[in-house]
């Protein structure tokens, strides 16, 4: 959990950001199990809601917000961690998926 900390900050999502808790634990639960990453709406927004007290599209609206965040912020690491060209900005899906894709990457190195 911290190398997630690390990460959303090093993109410029920081705890102050109000879509930065819903983000986190978004990806705590893809890194749990990656088959919700096919089912964003009743497998992450909806747990994510529930955990924070928030509606399902105010969840997705935010992690929308924090990954615009990111790439503004930091679109060079975002390329990195996508491992591709990016030419703008990814889908909360997308940005997930590297996400998952890059933290356990990571932690097996």
């Amino acid at each position: 959990m911290k190398k997630t900390s690390v990460e959303l900050c090093r993109l410029g999502i920081c705890p102050n950001y109000v879509g930065y808790q819903e983000m986190h634990l978004a990806i705590q639960l893809a890194l749990e199990d990656p088959t919700r990453l096919t089912a964003l709406v009743q497998e992450v927004y909806v747990p994510v809601g529930e955990a924070t007290g928030r509606h399902w599209k105010a969840v997705e609206r935010n992690l929308r917000t924090v990954v615009h965040r990111a790439w503004e912020a930091n679109p060079g690491l975002l390329t990195e961690i996508a491992r591709r060209p990016l030419e703008r900005g990814p889908g909360t899906g997308d940005f997930l998926g590297m996400m998952w894709v890059y933290l356990t990457e990571e932690d097996a190195v």
